[in-house]
């Protein structure tokens, strides 16, 4: 897993938390689209045991297996719940005090929201998504200013 706190990679015994959570971000992260594997073994991993470290990063999982299966189905309910994990997400990082510095994470928080606001048809929503995916970009600019994805998506919020 790319940790939460950093861009290196944590290495931990396969049948831990994070090992087992790793070994479902590398199917998500895949070449190919593996959508029945990646609900069997997300749906395997009780919540209710994990960390609060753990419990983020499980829901970020989901966050992107269902934003891939939109993406690869074109499904706009997988987008729509999706964008609802991503909402439990941060909120269960503030919860518990988890402050999510990856890039990875924040490019996804800002990329959703970026795809979701294409696709409301809410004249009040809409707005406020983009709103909040273009804060996201700045602030992670702020951070990191030449990196390239933020830096296109700053660009497609801008147009």
């Amino acid at each position: 897993m790319r940790n939460l706190n950093s861009n290196k990679k944590t290495t931990n015994k396969p049948t831990s938390q994070i090992g087992r959570l790793e070994t479902i971000h590398k199917l998500i992260n895949g070449r190919t689209f593996q959508p029945e594997e990646v609900e069997e073994k997300l749906s395997k991993i009780k919540q209710e045991y994990l960390t609060p470290y753990c419990l983020v990063y499980y829901k970020y999982l989901n966050v992107r297996h269902h934003f891939n299966f939109y993406r690869t189905e074109d499904i706009i309910e997988h987008l729509e719940l999706a964008f609802g994990l991503l909402e439990d997400m941060d909120y269960t990082a503030r919860r518990n005090g988890i402050k999510i510095i990856n890039d990875e994470y924040h490019f996804t928080r800002a990329y959703i929201r970026f795809v979701m606001s294409k696709i409301s048809y809410d004249d009040y929503s809409s707005p406020l998504i983009i709103s909040k995916a273009k804060r996201i970009t700045e602030i992670a600019l702020s951070f990191n200013p030449n990196n390239s994805k933020f830096l296109w998506l700053q660009n497609q919020l801008a147009a």
